[in-house]
Formats: C-alpha cells, sequence, structure tokens
C-alpha cells in the first residue's frame, strides 16, 4: 500500500515538473520558422601559427536572424535541422593596435535536436566582409573578409527563450588585396540569448 502511495505521489510529481516537454523544443526547429539572438563575447589571436605575429584580442557583440531551412529529420546521434542564418557583429581591440572591428557573417548551421532535453547543440560556419583598422603588420587594408567556425549549445529556459554558449574560431584577412596579408586567427566564448519565432 506504502508503495503504491509513493508511485502514485512520484507520477504526480513529475506531472507538475516545470522540465520542458521534448516536443516544445522541437516544434522551434520546423522550417520556416525563426531565431533571432543577441550575444557578446571576446577572442583571442594569435591562435595558432604565432611566428612573430602581434597579438590582437577584441571583443564581439553580435545580433543574429536565423531561418530554419529543413525540417528536424533522423532517428539517431545525427537528429537534427538545417539553419541559415544572417548577423551583424562589432566590437573594440582591446589588446594589439587598432580600434575597432565590425562586420557581416552569413551562417550555416546544423542543430542537433535531441528527443528528451532542453539542451540543443549546433555546429556552424560562416563567411562575409569586414572592415577594422587593425594592426597594420597583420593586414594592409581596413577592407578584410571573415571566415568563422563555432560549436556549442543553447539551453530552453522558457518555450521561447533560449541561451547559447558557444566557443567562435574567427579567421580575418583581406584574400591579397593588400600587400600586406598576416591575417588574424582568433578564438574565444560566445554568450548569447535567442528568442524563437
Amino acid at each position: 500500500m506504502g508503495f503504491l502511495l509513493n508511485l502514485t505521489m512520484l507520477e504526480r510529481l513529475r506531472a507538475d515538473d516545470p522540465v520542458m516537454p521534448s516536443s516544445a523544443v522541437e516544434d522551434h526547429f520546423q522550417s520556416g520558422l525563426y531565431e533571432a539572438s543577441a550575444g557578446a563575447g571576446i577572442v583571442f589571436s594569435p591562435f595558432i601559427n604565432k611566428g612573430g605575429r602581434p597579438a590582437l584580442n577584441y571583443e564581439l557583440t553580435e545580433f543574429q536572424l536565423g531561418y530554419m531551412l529543413t525540417p528536424v529529420r533522423g532517428s539517431s546521434f545525427w537528429r537534427g535541422n538545417v539553419e541559415v542564418a544572417g548577423s551583424l557583429f562589432g566590437g573594440a581591440i582591446v589588446k594589439g593596435r587598432g580600434e575597432y572591428v565590425t562586420g557581416a557573417t552569413l551562417w550555416l548551421r546544423y542543430n542537433f535536436v535531441p528527443r528528451e532535453s532542453g539542451f540543443v547543440p549546433f555546429l556552424q560556419g560562416g563567411a562575409g566582409p569586414t572592415s577594422t583598422d587593425l594592426d597594420r603588420r597583420l593586414e594592409g587594408q581596413n577592407f578584410n573578409f571573415n571566415l568563422n567556425l563555432g560549436g556549442g549549445t543553447r539551453y530552453f529556459f522558457t518555450p521561447d527563450w533560449s541561451v547559447n554558449l558557444e566557443c567562435r574560431y574567427q579567421h580575418i584577412s583581406n584574400a591579397n588585396l593588400s600587400s600586406r596579408n598576416l591575417g588574424v586567427n582568433a578564438i574565444g566564448p560566445m554568450l548569447s540569448v535567442s528568442f524563437w519565432f
């Protein structure tokens, strides 16, 4: 009798548990839906190929709009969807010569959407134009390009909001449009918040 009473109480607790239903999370990753996010972070360079490169650390503030290209597909670890996103970013140079870095990036992202979790990991890559007055020993002109790789996870703390933590790699170079093009290879953390609609 006591066992059945405890089992009934456990079932009631589960029914009242505020944990996000997996279907509510998955609903945001169906084709045609949007994700708007705002975030900030800091990246540190040089990350690789240190030979004689001066240090250049800078902040990143980013605003991003994503669009779900595909519905959630699959049943294994790779279960997920494809998202395309555009972002605008900018920030101050906090170590090294120069004042600012700003630009835009077009992203392609794969979201891993598990069935029973409020966590949604992702991998992404992107590229776009960049304007910066950074150290002329690294780049010979203001107009450059950015190439990015990132990986992280989202956590849905309400049905329509998530907090996101990412490790971002960013390469900046001018594709040899200038006689000086050592490039920047920077890596660092990004923290953002997303609204889903």
